[in-house]
């Protein structure tokens, strides 16, 4: 990392001290030029003594005694000044980690962050690949901007972040937002700038998928909630009963919908977040608008004896302690009840397994997929 560290400082310098050292050179020439012709007599070594002020000219005359009064105050403004700055770039990782992104080719462009991103930094970062991160809000990467990696601040639809990020000579780019505007306006400009490079977006609506798959952008379009429902399923239709779903993205969606569907099974869904579901409503999904943080909370809109499964789905690391305390309150007192949760750190799964809980992580599932799905000489085959 030195040499690269070295070429991004270089970078710094040309970028904000180039005006005042082409002021200083040009200042310095033009003195140089007045004593070579004033002072024939002298050979070029003398010359460049006088022009530097450390040797004065008797016969220069007013603007002789102008340039050596100001060639000095312009050394210190110019050179000061750029030492000052530099010292202030090390102070701001962000400007460094943006610089850095202009610096790597052939590598990997994640747009967004979200638990899946992560999974692919993670493995880029593990098995020493050449990455690049653009996500608009700075607090959700500050720890790789601090660490150094190439980390690019700033709305990703913007033209002027694709092209710092050197999307033209990106190998691959995974779009890992639920922002459909986010994910078609990226693929729009990455294709306008790199014709071959493949483009993954993490999409939920059907209609956007095909029109991303289709020319001119050839994206593989997938679905996260999609593919987690492939493992989750295994478990939600191997019982019968009613289900208890905690939760607000589209696979806790997927699955309410699902388990309404089956016979002698109703799902209830707790979504403080959304007033509806993208599916059509029935009579055995009901919709209860509260987030759950006791069991007090969820016992007054139903009777837990009459259940079988509980999942608890939530997707923030922020509603962790809310999980456990659910589990484990749930566990104790409905010890019949099979209770899931979804959890994303590997170091938490024993904590929840300790109250007889299944754990399941759909980032980590949709990313093993996802390595089956790229080509060979993907950054995370």
């Amino acid at each position: 990392m030195s040499l690269i560290n070295k070429i991004i400082d270089l970078e710094l310098k040309i970028k904000h001290y180039k005006l005042p050292f082409i002021i200083l050179f040009l200042f310095w020439f033009l003195g140089f030029l007045f004593f070579l012709i004033i002072e024939p007599t002298k050979n070029i070594g003398e010359i460049f003594l006088l022009s530097i002020t450390v040797r004065t000219s008797s016969i220069g005359g007013d603007f002789a005694s102008f340039y050596v009064l100001v060639f000095p105050i312009l050394i210190e403004v110019v050179i000061f000044g750029f030492i000052i700055g530099e010292l202030l770039e090390q102070y701001n990782p962000v400007i460094t980690s943006r610089i850095l992104c202009h610096f790597i080719h052939n590598h990997t462009v994640i747009i967004g962050y979200d638990h899946l991103s992560v999974r692919i930094i993670e493995h880029c970062i593990e098995n020493k690949r050449s990455f690049c991160i653009i996500e608009d809000n700075e607090e959700k990467v500050e720890d790789y901007i601090n660490n150094g990696f190439p980390v690019l601040v700033g709305d990703p639809t913007e033209t002027g972040n694709l092209i710092n990020a050197n999307i033209d000579d990106a190998k691959e780019v995974f779009i890992c937002t639920n922002d459909v505007r986010i994910s078609i306006i990226c693929s729009e400009k990455i294709r306008n700038y790199n014709k071959t490079c493949p483009i993954y977006v993490r999409v939920f609506e059907d209609h956007v998928h095909d029109y991303l798959e289709q020319e001119p952008l050839n994206a593989f379009a997938f679905s996260m909630s999609e593919w987690a429902m492939d493992a989750v399923i295994i478990w939600s239709r191997a019982r019968k009963g009613k289900a208890l779903i905690i939760g607000y993205d589209h696979l806790c969606h997927r699955l309410a919908y699902d388990i309404s569907l089956q016979e002698d099974r109703e799902a209830y869904l707790f979504d403080h977040v959304h007033d509806g579901i993208e599916f059509p409503e029935n009579d055995k999904l009901h919709i209860i608008s509260e987030f759950p943080r006791f069991l007090s909370d969820i016992r007054k809109h139903v009777n837990l004896n009459e259940f079988t499964q509980v999942y608890i789905f939530w997707t923030s690391r922020t509603e962790f302690d809310e999980a456990i305390y659910l589990s484990s309150k749930i566990s104790l007192r409905y010890p019949d009840i099979e209770i899931f949760v979804r959890v994303f750190d590997d170091e938490l799964k024993e904590v929840v397994e300790r109250y007889n809980a299944k754990t399941f992580s759909s980032s980590l599932y949709a990313f093993k997929l996802l390595q089956k799905k790229v080509r060979a000489n993907s950054s995370i085959a």
